[in-house]
Order: C-alpha cells, then sequence, then structure tokens
C-alpha cells in the first residue's frame, strides 16, 4: 500500500471482501498482514509466501529482504 497513493487499509479489506464474495478463481499478490492472515483463514484460501532479495542500490551492492504473499482460492 505503501507506493499506491490513496490506497487505504480500508480499500485492501474492501478487495478482500470482494474477492470472498466471487464464482470465479483468483490469485492475489501482496505482502504479510494481520488483515490477510484474518481473510485467510476465515475463507480457508491457500497463500504461498516467496522470499527474495532486492537491490536497494545496486552501486552498494545492498540487498534488502522481501516477502511477498500469493492468495488463492484454488
Amino acid at each position: 500500500m505503501g507506493h499506491y497513493d490513496g490506497y487505504s487499509l480500508q480499500d485492501f479489506e474492501d478487495l478482500l471482501k470482494l474477492l470472498s464474495e466471487i464464482k470465479g478463481k483468483f490469485l492475489l499478490s501482496s505482502y504479510p498482514s494481520e488483515i490477510l492472515n484474518k481473510w485467510t483463514k476465515q475463507q480457508k484460501w491457500n497463500t504461498y509466501t516467496v522470499e527474495g532479495k532486492v537491490s536497494v542500490n545496486a552501486k552498494s551492492g545492498y540487498l534488502k529482504r522481501k516477502v511477498e504473499v500469493l492468495t488463492s482460492n484454488y
């Protein structure tokens, strides 16, 4: 949410509510959060965690740890 101007926690919760009501399949790419954990448990969705390192500064070679959560209803 940090790099999407105007995207709030309420927007994220609204998205999760909408996903809980759809008839088709979905795959959501997000970051770890308590809200996502809550909805995942309630809806019995599947989650896959992908961990990697991204370069923060190419010149310094500094790598930052990044965790991405893939959530699906299939």
